[in-house]
């Protein structure tokens, strides 16, 4: 009886021991697969038919199986197989997880990249400093820096924002690249649709319409020009290789920006539409002096090389540093108070030198006139 017990109790420890291996990539008691599985599990998930393997445990619908997990626990973004990684309307995850993150909270994210988001085995961290050669958080994914209610989308709100530099929205929202690269900013804004500032402002065109003006939004004070402006109006801003349009138009220098008026208006407008109507107000039969040019009428004209002012005393001008359009980019017509502009027949009713008929009115540009006196005392 004792021999008989001897080779029992030695079969016995042989089966205890094949159980409990100190093989360091052997799972655990509790756990049917090695520690680095949510890593591997993919290939060997893909290799088994229909999920064959899978569903000795997990179930046959997959959800789970006593205190067997579900796979939708952690593939949230499915309601069948086969199963994905992220949500499948992404394209780029790289791209596309800055809008999800932001609505979905970080917190989102810590099923595959680790609890504290600094990743595990082939799963990149949040705090890469890059991936695949992309810039990433060193310093670890941050707040968002504005609103996610939906506000934000109020031009008013985001507006003043990108004006001052639009590569603080292409950070987010735009695709990479510097001056020339001709950036998309199609990412994120999952309120929106997904598709980035493209959802409200078009493709290839991160700024209101109107941006040439005239309105209270246009151009004039944007920010950053040498980053910013550069993405899409080409490297030295002339419009080479971009989709933007050449700034040397209007302006005459790209680095000194002074004004060319003679672009938009001629000189004087000789009656073909402009930048700020379609319809044009032929001038040429209007005699430069005695109106001194434009001033008489409108209360400024531009100096003897064509790229600078001289208002009228209460002529408002451009204020960069307030962001003020001043009388001329404001949207309407500044016309003479003294001078009693008429805006019925577009003629002057106390001209002083001449009557207000059919001789001496012009045609309807078409945009709202603004009755202002440009010499008075106060």
């Amino acid at each position: 009886m004792r021999n008989f017990a001897i080779p029992i109790l030695l079969m016995a420890a042989l089966i205890l021991g094949a159980c409990s291996s100190g093989n360091s990539d052997a799972p655990a008691d509790t756990n049917a697969h090695p520690a680095d599985w949510l890593v591997m599990h993919s290939t060997e998930a893909l290799a088994s038919p229909n999920y064959a393997d899978c569903k000795a445990c997990h179930g046959n619908d997959l959800q789970g199986s006593g205190e067997v997990v579900s796979c939708y626990s952690c593939h949230a973004y499915n309601t069948t197989p086969p199963f994905v990684v992220h949500p499948p309307t992404w394209v780029d995850a790289y791209f596309d997880h800055r809008g999800y993150a932001a609505i979905n909270g970080f917190t989102s994210c810590t099923s595959c990249h680790g609890r504290d988001l600094r990743g595990q085995q082939t799963i990149p961290g949040c705090f890469t400093a890059s991936f695949d050669g992309l810039s990433c958080h060193a310093e670890g994914p941050g707040e968002v820096p504005h609103p996610l209610d939906g506000s934000y989308l109020n031009g008013a709100l985001h507006g003043p924002i990108a004006k001052a530099d639009l590569t603080a929205c292409q950070t987010c929202h735009g695709q990479t690249g510097g001056p020339g690269s001709n950036p998309r900013f199609n990412v994120g804004i999952e309120s929106a649709g997904g598709n980035g500032c493209e959802s409200c402002h078009g493709v290839n065109y991160a700024h209101p319409q109107a941006w040439a003006g005239p309105n209270s939004t246009f151009h004039y004070s944007a920010g950053n020009i040498q980053n910013a402006c550069t993405l899409c109006h080409g490297l030295d801003l002339d419009g080479t290789g971009a989709i933007g349009v050449s700034c040397v138009g209007c302006h005459d220098s790209s680095t000194a920006f002074t004004l060319n008026c003679t672009f938009c208006h001629g000189n004087p407008p000789d009656g073909s539409p402009d930048m700020a109507t379609n319809n044009g107000v032929d001038h040429s039969e209007v005699p430069s002096d005695p109106h001194l040019i434009c001033t008489i009428c409108h209360g400024m004209s531009p100096s003897a090389g064509g790229n600078t002012f001289r208002p009228a005393t209460h002529y408002a001008l451009f204020d960069y540093a307030t962001d003020t359009n001043g009388d001329h980019w404001d949207g309407n017509i500044q016309m003479s108070l003294v001078s009693q502009y008429n805006e019925n027949n577009f003629g002057c009713d106390a001209a002083g030198c001449h009557g207000n008929n059919s001789e001496f009115q012009l045609s309807d540009s078409g945009l709202p006139v603004l009755l202002k006196d440009f010499f008075g005392s106060n």
